[in-house]
């Protein structure tokens, strides 16, 4: 395995150093993981999305990170979940894992665990080897993109159960990233914000404009 950039082993370090929030299971929710691929390009780190097809049953045509349901016959635990579910759904299999963020609760009753992952060869991120009856396309997004303002607003949405939740959105190019991976990614966000402000700065090219995590 090819070895790992430095601002990437600071950036474990920061999580290895901080504890996160772990939800119990509510009645009538299940447990599932999410990865959020790194990848560098031209020195500069980019977040690997995936657009879901109209086949799923759940979140149909939304943007999201690679994910899925944990399943107790085929994974140990929720890193191997977010792993499995990774290669199944867009073929990456060479990945290190770089730690895990706070879990999250969605109005579709899971429970989600999200699991940062480096791509240590890019080669494998290949288009035409994605799950096609799951995934529409990859959605490579620059991190500096990312931490742009101009792109970030938070609306209040309405649930059919008749709450209103306060719910982020990141409009990068006309593809909208909401909901719970929105709420994941502005989790993300914030643990980037810790790193040194060298890496920072090197990789964001800007400092963040929230400090809360979702």
């Amino acid at each position: 395995m090819n070895k790992l950039p430095r601002c990437i082993k600071v950036f474990k370090s920061v999580l290895n150093a901080e504890s996160r929030q772990i939800l119990d299971i509510p009645e009538n929710f299940r447990r599932a993981a999410v990865l959020i691929p790194i990848i560098e390009r031209e020195n500069k780190w980019t977040l690997i999305f995936t657009r879901r097809t109209s086949n799923v049953s759940k979140h149909r045509g939304e943007i999201s990170f690679p994910g899925g349901r944990f399943n107790k016959d085929l994974d140990k635990n929720l890193v191997d979940t977010a792993l499995r579910e990774t290669e199944e759904e867009i073929g990456i299999k060479h990945i290190s894992v770089i730690g895990q963020i706070n879990d999250i609760s969605t109005i579709s009753k899971y429970i989600v665990t999200p699991v940062i992952g480096y791509i240590v060869d890019n080669s494998e991120i290949n288009h035409q080897t994605i799950n096609a009856f799951e995934i529409d396309y990859m959605l490579e997004v620059p991190l500096s993109r990312l931490t742009d303002s101009e792109i970030y607003s938070q609306k209040h949405v309405s649930h059919k159960s008749g709450s209103v939740l306060d719910v982020p959105f990141f409009d990068y190019d006309g593809e909208v990233i909401w909901g719970a991976t929105g709420r994941i990614l502005v989790n993300f966000l914030t643990k980037i914000n810790k790193l040194s402000s060298e890496c920072r700065l090197n990789l964001m090219k800007r400092e963040l404009w929230f400090e809360t995590e979702s």
